[in-house]
């Protein structure tokens, strides 16, 4: 006993003195800019304890439906989502109070509609296109001209429609969503652009899921896509480049053929999934951390055409982007259930679409 009091009280007093939890974020918000208002870009303060959000800058940009920032929060990378030649990608220069617009690369295929980066490259999921883009990033934090764009077999007689890329958690591949195939393809990550694209799994399309968004589990065991058109979520074990099925559930009773984003919990013990078009919302599954499988849980209505949502680090809160009501609706996640509930508290602007918080 004596052993155990000093051990003990040394714990509490590292729990008195351990940080406090992070409370103050920066917000990235994309938006569609065509005929809504959007000046491109915003970013905010957000404080997750009093939910207030501040905008600080906003950088002009033509339809920035997807943006990602920097590892080192210096700048960050959309897409520009047309269909009619405008499209490409665009850079930008931040700092902890502003966003500049930096430069405009064109060269992506029609409406490019997801970005991440990867290395020292920017991958862009053309939808439109079905094409993967790749294009160099370059020392001042420009993007330098497309070097590599992949396109599916021409020989099957689906259109391709890309949707997204995810890189594995093992970084040794990127995975790329295929809505209008129903297919999921993989390359090699090591070189200057991927490469060996094959086919890493394809859907019966009879069921025609329309893979959209994926992600993968924080132990890197499973994965996690959302079909847009089947409104499902499929659970597949990862390992070794491999995508093994394990099972494909109903995200919700309605049939809107719109699900649109996917996101796991911090804790990895819920999995959230947006629904748009018909009964818009949030469904939540509970997940088994153990064999990955879901459980449908809850529903949770939202705002009109909830495209993308995140959820705060500490698992506390969830931002949905509600793009044809205007606004960014915040709400507060039970920690035993993983249900929503709406904290009243929302962040107004014109069609916002994508969310990033750091």
């Amino acid at each position: 006993m004596k052993a155990i009091l000093p051990a003990l009280c040394l714990a509490l007093l590292a729990s008195c003195n351990a940080a406090p939890e992070k409370t103050e974020y920066k917000m990235l918000v994309g938006t569609y800019t065509e005929g809504t208002g959007s000046e491109g870009v915003y970013l905010y303060d957000f404080n997750a304890s009093t939910l207030e959000c501040t905008l600080l800058d906003t950088a002009a940009a033509g339809n920035p439906s997807f943006i990602v920032p920097s590892a080192d929060r210096t700048h960050a990378y959309s897409v520009s989502e047309y269909g009619d030649g405008r499209q490409g990608v665009c850079s930008f220069s931040m700092d902890p109070g502003s966003i500049e617009a930096l430069g405009f690369r064109p060269g992506t295929g029609a409406d490019p509609c997801n970005i991440i980066i990867s290395g020292s490259s920017i991958l862009t999921a053309d939808y439109s296109g079905g094409s993967l883009s790749v294009f160099p990033l370059e020392e001042d934090g420009g993007i330098g001209e497309l070097i590599f764009k992949f396109l599916p077999d021409e020989a099957d007689s689906c259109v391709s429609h890309i949707h997204c890329a995810v890189e594995s958690p093992d970084g040794k591949y990127v995975f790329v969503t295929d809505l209008g195939r129903d297919a999921v393809y993989r390359a090699t990550l090591g070189g200057d652009v991927p490469s060996d694209f094959v086919k890493a799994y394809g859907f019966d399309r009879k069921m025609h899921p329309g893979p959209r968004h994926m992600e993968f589990s924080r132990d890197g065991r499973f994965a996690y896509l959302l079909g847009e058109t089947g409104d499902c979520v499929t659970t597949f074990r990862y390992k070794n480049g491999s995508l093994i099925h394990i099972s494909t559930e109903k995200v919700y009773d309605a049939d809107g053929k719109g699900s649109a984003d996917i996101h796991i919990s911090p804790d990895g013990r819920f999995v959230y999934t947006s629904q748009r078009l018909v009964g818009d919302g949030i469904a939540v599954f509970r997940r088994n951390r153990i064999s990955g499988r879901l459980t449908r849980a809850s529903y949770c209505p939202t705002g009109i055409h909830p495209r993308n949502f995140t959820i705060t680090p500490d698992g506390r809160l969830l931002l949905c982007a509600c793009r044809d009501d205007n606004r960014i609706e915040i709400y507060s996640i039970d920690g035993k259930t993983g249900e929503l509930t709406a904290t009243g508290k929302t962040v107004e602007l014109p069609a916002p679409v994508c969310i990033k918080l750091f």
